[in-house]
């Protein structure tokens, strides 16, 4: 939403009374929720008093993380519980976990016996899980009901279901046994049960599987409704907006990660929280650069040689070379490992022979190039003595250090992933560094054993 619709909506909210402000509210919950942060307590307040309870789960069920434990913090326990048993149980689950765990206690206790249950039953599923993003309030349907029956049922159930546009047809049990969509139900014809329209080959996941793994079954099956079992009872459904919602924001986590961060950055918050989010790496990164220093002196006896002093000139190339193909290598693997596509030895032993056909390759044409670019350079600033030789070992830590970084690049998110971390955590800031450390060995060793003993 942009800053001028933000501005028209607060300027609304302190210019109405509560009785009027409904009336003249007449904007998306999406859009009022984006407008809360920016107005006092007392302001808040009054929207509290101008929506029912249902409206006000709608407008939170928007707000950002920061920005609902901020309001939820100063509004009233017993308003706050009303408005979350209003709430979709996923929704309500994600907005009380922005809360400290005293305030979400507190909270619970003035909530219904019935939506505690429903909620607790959400939070034993691990976080990153189908189970986790899931919301209870589906239209199940027993096995052996009469069609002429349904319509009634399904309006009765509406009020309570996220969705109708599927049905989930159980056994006594509470087996998934098939599903119905809404427009075979509203042209099927009596006298039929509903397992003779039921859909049999339907597609499920597991509580436990991977929401990444959810969201690639639902888009690839085209599914708006996709059911979530444990051990083939049906525990819940993953709409389809409520999946694209959870796979934003791990997407949005990972850009974090892999730019170096320890939690997204808004626009507009404070420079203290972006100083806090950035610091932990940046200091990560000063003890790894330490150690690129650490190594240059080892190597200083190159520098006694006037002759090798022109060294220095070509190590940025064979460092930024070498980061580039580790960062380029790193987001094809984690975006394969991310869409399910090396879940098993085969995929993940063709995408590593794929990669490192790719590294060899490419590294043998940069490396010719940067071969070429150093010899002439040399040639033509006078260095005839030791032109070729320095040329080659470029070349050849250029060559060595891209095959080594596309590798490592490749190898280590998968195996942070078969050791259950997160393989974003590889920020790119990390391996670039981690690779200026191998690159920065590669060429002073090559150029000790080539060129420095052989002149001395």
């Amino acid at each position: 939403m942009n800053e001028r619709m933000t501005a028209e909506i607060i300027a609304i909210i302190r210019s109405k009374s509560p009785e009027d402000l409904k009336e003249s509210l007449k904007y998306h919950p999406h859009d009022i929720a984006a407008a809360l942060p920016g107005l006092e307590p007392e302001e808040r307040k009054k929207i509290y008093s101008a929506f029912s309870d249902e409206e006000l789960a709608e407008i939170f069920s928007y707000l950002d993380e920061e920005d609902a434990e901020e309001i939820l913090s100063e509004a009233d326990v017993r308003k706050i519980a009303a408005v979350i048993s209003e709430m979709e149980p996923d929704d309500a689950v994600d907005l009380l976990a922005t809360l400290d765990e005293t305030q979400a206690k507190n909270i619970s206790e003035h909530l219904d016996e019935e939506v505690r249950e429903n909620l607790a039953a959400l939070y034993r599923y691990e976080e990153g899980t189908a189970g986790s993003i899931m919301t209870t309030n589906f239209i199940s349907i027993a096995s052996g009901k009469d069609i002429r029956d349904l319509m009634k049922l399904i309006v009765q159930m509406a009020p309570e279901a996220e969705t109708i546009n599927t049905s989930f047809v159980t056994d006594e049990a509470g087996k998934l046994l098939g599903t119905v969509d809404l427009k075979k139900l509203i042209i099927a014809r009596a006298p039929k049960t509903v397992d003779e329209i039921m859909k049999k080959n339907f597609m499920a996941v597991d509580v436990n599987e991977e929401i990444e793994v959810a969201v690639k079954k639902i888009t690839d099956y085209d599914i708006y409704d996709m059911p979530v079992l444990e051990n083939g009872i049906l525990k819940g459904i993953i709409t389809m907006d409520d999946a694209l919602a959870a796979i934003s924001e791990e997407s949005e986590e990972d850009y974090a990660k892999l730019a170096g961060l320890t939690e997204t950055e808004k626009i507009e918050e404070d420079i203290r929280q972006s100083i806090r989010k950035r610091l932990p790496i940046l200091a990560l990164l000063l003890v790894l650069d330490i150690f690129v220093a650490f190594i240059a002196s080892a190597y200083d006896y190159l520098f006694t040689i006037p002759a090798l002093a022109v060294i220095t000139v070509f190590q940025p190339i064979i460092l930024a070379l070498a980061g580039n193909t580790g960062i380029q290598s790193l987001g094809v693997t984690i975006r394969k490992i991310t869409t399910a596509e090396l879940e098993n030895r085969s995929q993940i032993w063709k995408h590593l022979a794929h990669e490192l056909a790719v590294g060899i390759l490419s590294s043998i044409i940069i490396g010719a190039l940067v071969f070429l670019f150093t010899t002439g350079y040399l040639y033509l600033i006078g260095e005839s003595a030791l032109f070729l030789k320095i040329g080659i070992v470029v070349g050849l830590s250029v060559i060595l250090g891209l095959v080594i970084s596309n590798l490592f690049g490749t190898l280590t998110p998968i195996i942070l992933d078969k050791l259950n971390f997160d393989p974003a955590v590889i920020s790119g800031p990390f391996i670039t560094t981690v690779l200026d450390i191998i690159a920065v060995l590669i060429y002073f060793s090559l150029t000790s054993a080539f060129i420095y003993a052989q002149i001395t």
